[in-house]
């Protein structure tokens, strides 16, 4: 489906002014090398601003766009080669890496990983795959792979983009439903983001000893 918006500046301009609890946006610039996004969070896909949120912490620079309406948030959705928020942009392009969570389809639990850092990606696969979460190969249209994804703006041109499905996002809250207001997250999101944070740890880890 086509987005209804072509850029943020077309969004802002027909639910900005008149309709100012249609979305929120959250910009935490920590001056940290990791940034982690989600440009479609709150009620337009689920559970990823809770994911971002967790994995952030109090350490990593975060980013959330988030849906408020009461329905059809989906004409919110901007997609990512064209989502252009200048808060976004700004703490992107100055990113070592950047991890972009989205929700996928799909009533099986399962991370498609895609986005340009290969590295990266065969990190948080591993990780995720040892914690036993299934993973898969992302189709073309969600695997991340164009050069303007937002996630592929950073210093390194190249991002780690994860599509999760809404029966693992279900999982993230104790009464498994991404119905909102989602209640408590639950332990399994805790580990899913303790997958996420070991890889990023492991990459700066081998960074470092190799440029000491």
């Amino acid at each position: 489906m086509a987005d209804t918006y072509r850029n943020f500046d077309d969004l802002r301009k027909h639910e900005g002014r008149f309709f100012q609890n249609s979305y929120k946006i959250v910009a935490k610039d920590r001056k940290s090398k990791i940034t982690c996004i989600a440009i479609h969070g709150g009620n337009i896909e689920p559970g990823t601003s809770e994911l971002a949120e967790e994995l952030a912490g109090n350490e990593f620079n975060l980013y959330k766009f988030e849906g408020l309406k009461e329905k059809n948030n989906s004409v919110l959705h901007i997609t990512s080669s064209n989502f252009d928020e200048p808060k976004a942009d700004k703490l992107v392009k100055n990113a070592q890496k950047v991890i972009s969570i989205h929700g996928a389809k799909g009533d099986e639990p399962i991370t498609y990983i895609g986005g340009l850092d290969e590295k990266l990606n065969e990190k948080v696969k591993n990780e995720l795959e040892k914690a036993g979460f299934k993973v898969g190969i992302p189709r073309a249209g969600i695997d991340g792979k164009t050069t303007n994804n937002i996630v592929n703006r950073g210093l390194t041109k190249a991002g780690c983009q994860l599509e999760i499905t809404r029966a693992q996002r279900a999982l993230f809250f104790e009464n498994k439903s991404l119905k909102s207001p989602r209640t408590k997250r639950s332990e399994i999101l805790y580990k899913y983001v303790e997958c996420l944070r070991n890889a990023l740890l492991l990459l700066f880890f081998y960074y470092y000893l190799l440029h000491s």
